[in-house]
């Protein structure tokens, strides 16, 4: 037998070409129609998704839209007030519609 023989691989190998890169959440089959209207949206534009839509809390749909939103090269704004999630498409034009961003700390006296 020789010396430098290299044991028998523990794990299947796989080409990177045959995987399927990119999140597919559980609420994907959800999100998507509504990140479909989003990026179909005007500049200034929002759509209105009332809670009783889904049986899923808000932040569950915030969280899987603005991740699916990555996903799909799109920035997703979003704002929830009194049961109701609205959402749009960031561009530059809706920057000034959207919550600054953190402050700074304040500094310790």
């Amino acid at each position: 037998m020789d010396s430098k023989a290299k044991p028998p691989a523990t794990f299947e190998r796989i080409r990177l070409a045959d995987l399927r890169q990119g999140r597919r959440g559980k609420h994907h089959e959800l999100v998507m129609p509504i990140v479909d209207e989003i990026a179909d949206l005007r500049d200034g534009d929002a759509i209105l998704i009332p809670a009783s839509t889904f049986d899923i809390p808000l932040a569950n749909l915030r969280s899987a839209l603005t991740k699916a939103g990555v996903t799909r090269g799109l920035k997703i704004g979003t704002y929830s007030e009194g049961g109701a999630l609205y959402a749009w498409r960031k561009t530059s034009k809706t920057r000034e519609f959207e919550r600054a961003g953190k402050r700074p700390a304040k500094k310790v006296r």
